[in-house]
């Protein structure tokens, strides 16, 4: 290791010809297609199929909780719509165009997120209860200290 780079010494200057600089482009690694040009309405979506998978997510929700019906038959077969969609996201969307394969991602994320519904909701419930009993307990301990 050089310690003199930076020892005091004269300053280097670093000169570059643009004539020897060369543009190299690497291919990136990632999931699915490059994206389409600028300019058309699909970046647009990309940009924004989390929110609109969280907003499809609600309002479905919102439907099933309150629309007509057994509300467990409603959740085994949204379970099953669920996995479907995963399955395709996962399985058939390299094959699909780049526009169908960011809605399929969309609907696959919204279905995901309604069928874990139940499972955020019980252990939502759990921890507000323990969090009670543990106040519950807290106050206990502070009025049985003050007696003594």
């Amino acid at each position: 290791m050089e310690n003199d780079e930076y020892s005091g010494g004269s300053m280097k200057r670093i000169e570059v010809d643009p004539a020897d600089v060369r543009v190299v482009t690497t291919e990136a690694r990632s999931y699915g297609a490059p994206p389409p040009p600028s300019g058309a309405p699909i970046p647009l979506l990309r940009r924004h199929r989390a929110k609109l998978a969280l907003g499809l997510a609600i309002v479905e929700l919102l439907v099933l909780g309150f629309g007509p019906g057994d509300l467990l038959r409603s959740w085994v077969g949204l379970l099953a719509i669920a996995a479907a969609a995963v399955f395709v996201q996962i399985v058939v969307s390299r094959y699909l165009p780049y526009s169908v394969r960011q809605i399929t991602w969309m609907i696959a994320l919204a279905q995901a997120l309604v069928a874990l519904f139940p499972v955020f909701l019980g252990v939502s419930i759990v921890i507000v209860v323990v969090l009670l009993v543990f106040a519950v307990l807290t106050g206990l301990a502070l009025l049985l200290g003050e007696r003594s």
